[in-house]
């Protein structure tokens, strides 16, 4: 009987965890088959709450990709997102590696640091950036928007790779160190291959975050370098909204990251359970 109870337990357990599953998963899929669906409406249908029952038309992402400022802004996102990307790895690896190894008087509080660096709201850090940027001259520029992803991604960075280089034993980096390796080519030789995993699916999320940030690139971008998300809001204006064109330029916006998602979702999975078996 006990036996029976348990097992019966565990189905229902089961049931319930599918069910939240299923319906957490329509809840985020939703806005996008809407997004989706509106901009394949032609303009009679642009109001309409129909999935089905008009004739689908690419009509308006022919717009969009004819749009000069709209190409120009998905170059920007691809150059931003690259470079913030790389620069966020090359500075966040060596502290992540630092904070793994080493053990010193402040490690925690610099760890402290580093999370609050991330859950600080973006608001708070919104002006003394704006006036940073502008006080040294790189406002509306390139270099202003890589800064600020790579502010933004850096403690991302440091927190992921933290974990994945704490999963590595020492003793391999020892080994090498005693048959005569220093502990550079010990790292780039054993310990990096290993956490190779790590870096896919830190790279990854870092795509994520600094494609789809908003805030920050409104407030430091220009005509010239504003990217994808800032573009997409300006089909906004004061007196009409063109929900048919905002939404081919949303779901534009949206498709390099699902292509790039299913390209790396083997690197992603491994990375994010490395070390979860041991």
């Amino acid at each position: 009987m006990i036996h029976i109870g348990s097992s019966r337990r565990k189905h229902v357990v089961a049931a319930l965890t599918l069910l939240g599953a299923a319906v957490l998963l329509v809840w985020t899929l939703y806005p996008l088959a809407w997004m989706v669906v509106s901009s394949l409406k032609p303009a009679t249908h642009e109001f309409s709450a129909q999935w089905f029952g008009f004739r689908p038309t690419f009509r308006n992402y022919g717009e969009v990709l004819r749009e000069a400022e709209f190409l120009r802004g998905l170059f920007n996102s691809f150059l931003v997102t690259t470079i913030s990307i790389i620069v966020s790895l090359i500075l966040g690896t060596p502290t992540a590696y630092a904070l793994a190894r080493y053990d010193y008087r402040f490690k925690g509080l610099a760890m402290i640091f580093v999370l609050l660096a991330r859950m600080t709201p973006p608001v708070v850090l919104a002006v003394p950036f704006f006036l940073l940027a502008r006080s040294f001259g790189i406002a509306d520029t390139y270099l202003a928007l890589v800064a600020m992803g790579a502010f933004l991604s850096v403690p991302f960075v440091i927190w992921m790779m933290r974990g994945f280089f704490a999963e590595i034993p020492r003793e391999l980096e020892e080994s090498a160190i005693v048959d005569g390796c220093s502990r550079l080519t010990a790292v780039t030789r054993i310990v990096l291959p290993l956490v190779a995993p790590g870096f896919a699916a830190t790279a990854v999320l870092c795509a994520l975050l600094v494609w789809n940030e908003f805030f920050f690139m409104l407030i430091l971008s220009g005509p010239a370098t504003r990217t994808l998300p800032v573009l997409v809001n300006s089909y906004v204006s004061e007196r009409s909204i063109n929900w048919s064109a905002m939404s081919a330029a949303g779901t534009i916006t949206v498709a390099p990251l699902v292509v790039f998602g299913i390209l790396a979702q083997r690197h992603l999975v491994r990375g994010l359970t490395m070390g979860s078996l041991k």
